[in-house]
């Protein structure tokens, strides 16, 4: 697996589609996969789907609220990022793939894929993801 941003949305927000995805809300989810989970970047219109998505104590279906969302932009250079986010007191097993939700947009688009490189389990314990510093994603506009 690898981590990504899913081109059919962006394509879908810079094209006629105009797909109204506010990147400072704070309502998009993360959304837990199991190694299953294959994703497909450039896919047109990806949607969340529940196939491979992990089921346990401490977690519900979609996942949970990212907070602490910010887009800015430095030199030509625009920077997403958010909170670490946490499922405390959680029983989940082999948690390797975290897909972004836009929750509130129409058909629920997926954002952006993240393979944490290993599988995860907790056992009533907390699974803990924190963002790099340098944010989720840039994407810089001078190359």
């Amino acid at each position: 697996m690898a981590s990504g941003l899913y081109a059919g949305t962006f394509m879908d927000i810079f094209d006629t589609t105009q797909l109204a995805v506010d990147f400072d809300r704070e309502d998009h989810l993360w959304a837990l996969y199991n190694p299953s989970k294959v994703p497909d970047y450039n896919v047109d219109a990806p949607v969340y789907s529940s196939t491979n998505e992990i089921s346990g104590t401490g977690y519900v279906a979609k996942g949970k609220v990212v907070t602490g969302t910010a887009l800015s932009k430095l030199a030509g250079v625009l920077k997403y990022s958010s909170d670490a986010v946490q499922w405390p007191g959680s029983t989940l097993t082999n948690v390797r793939h975290v897909d972004m939700v836009a929750d509130f947009t129409a058909g629920d688009p997926l954002i952006m894929g993240i393979d944490l490189g290993l599988n995860y389990s907790t056992s009533d314990g907390t699974l803990l993801i924190t963002p790099h510093s340098s944010g989720l994603f840039t994407i810089d506009f001078t190359p």
